[in-house]
């Protein structure tokens, strides 16, 4: 039940969140049993997929990528940003030519880049929340699987500011990640989020990128450990990503990226999970 409290209800859904489907993993490590009996790399990805998608036989057909799209007062100008959004939509962004060679669905979510966000003033509770829940929709598509990236130019060191507050934390107060969300944070961090969210809450397996993101499963797994086990890294960008990946528990599923946009390392890391998908079916010589 709602209370009207926001940071109340959001961690009364983060407290309902539905757990993986355990038979599903079980049956995909099962067959996968002629390959030695191994439950690392490849297995290990194949049978992630298969838990949260609830299925022996785990698919990435059905793959979309959203990117979050925002602003910060301060940094570049946030025509740069609409005008980036504009070269997705006319298929001329490097993310479109992966997503395009490997049948992905690619939309991007406006939260105002036109009105860059000041970290610096007062974030009221209401709009840090109604910002949570308009990146909800990043998971509207459903599908087998969602890549969730962002573009905000000035917001990598709010990210890193979030995700300081969370990993000091002792985890005793349960507000407090989200008012480092409020204090710290941007829209396109309490989007991703709202994304990861609405992900867990129809068991939607995620591949994250970016500072954003990093932030944003620091602020789950600060609510409620465990909270972010429906996503992995698709990549980290250098080696203090690495770092923070580690803290987080996310081991990257590819090596470090040459930044060419965001969306192109989950475009790429989806092959990789492709390929996990076909271990049940591969002979062992």
């Amino acid at each position: 039940m709602l209370t009207g409290r926001p940071f109340d209800d959001l961690n009364s859904i983060v407290a309902q969140f539905p757990a993986k489907d355990d038979c599903g993993e079980r049956k995909f490590l099962e067959n996968c049993q002629h390959l030695g009996g191994r439950d690392d790399g490849f297995v290990a990805l194949g049978a992630w997929l298969a838990a949260w998608q609830g299925k022996s036989e785990p698919k990435t057909k059905d793959t979309h990528i959203c990117f979050i799209a925002s602003s910060y007062q301060g940094a570049a100008d946030p025509a740069i940003v609409k005008e980036y959004i504009a070269a997705t939509a006319k298929g001329r962004a490097p993310v479109n030519l992966m997503c395009v060679d490997k049948g992905i669905g690619l939309r991007a979510l406006e939260m105002a880049p036109e009105m860059p966000h000041d970290p610096a003033a007062d974030w009221p509770e209401a709009e840090c929340m109604a910002a949570v829940a308009f990146g909800m929709e990043a998971a509207a598509a459903g599908g087998d699987l969602l890549g969730l990236a962002t573009y905000a130019p000035g917001g990598d060191e709010p990210a890193k500011a979030v995700l300081q507050a969370c990993l000091l934390s002792d985890g005793k107060d349960e507000y407090a990640p989200l008012e480092a969300l409020r204090s710290y944070g941007g829209r396109e961090i309490a989007g991703a989020v709202g994304a990861l969210i609405a992900a867990r809450s129809r068991r939607l397996p995620v591949l994250a990128e970016g500072w954003a993101c990093l932030a944003a499963i620091a602020v789950l797994e600060q609510m409620a450990k465990g909270s972010a086990d429906h996503v992995v890294v698709a990549a980290a960008t250098d080696d203090e990503q690495l770092l923070i990946c580690d803290r987080l528990g996310k081991k990257p599923i590819i090596g470090p990226t040459i930044g060419i946009g965001p969306g192109c390392a989950s475009a790429a890391a989806v092959s990789v999970l492709a390929a996990a998908c076909l271990l049940p079916s591969m002979p062992t010589r």
